[in-house]
């Protein structure tokens, strides 16, 4: 049994570069083919995020199903999220792995990566627990 059901699913944010759901307190993000995502065209999902989520705290999953990039030093802003308590990163390829490894490096918040969605999910359910 998948460790979210799809009645847990709260509200759908889709632009031209991402596909959030939010599912009461994880996120689970899909950035569009061939994007190059950046605090720039990323900064407006992630204030929207912040006026659904309030206070509370949450996880970010970024499934990462399509090829795309992004600048590592742009997670330093994931830092100042108070509310954020751990980024988990579901990998589907080899090369992702490598990239994963770099990204940690800029993360000051519980970071892992994963094989499939719902252990990503699992995961990120006991660091909304703590």
């Amino acid at each position: 049994m998948p460790p979210i059901k799809e009645s847990d699913l709260t509200v759908i944010i889709k632009t031209k570069e991402v596909l959030v759901k939010i599912y009461k307190t994880i996120v689970i993000v899909e950035i569009s083919e061939g994007i190059k995502i950046s605090y720039e065209n990323g900064i407006k999902v992630f204030e929207r995020l912040k006026s659904i989520l309030g206070d509370q705290p949450w996880v970010y999953i970024s499934n990462r199903v399509n090829s795309y990039s992004l600048d590592p030093n742009d997670y330093r802003y994931f830092n100042e999220i108070e509310t954020l308590r751990g980024i988990g990163v579901i990998q589907y390829e080899e090369s992702i792995k490598t990239a994963s490894e770099l990204e940690k490096m800029f993360i000051q918040k519980p970071f892992k990566t994963f094989n499939d969605l719902n252990s990503a999910i699992e995961w990120g359910l006991t660091k909304i627990e703590t």
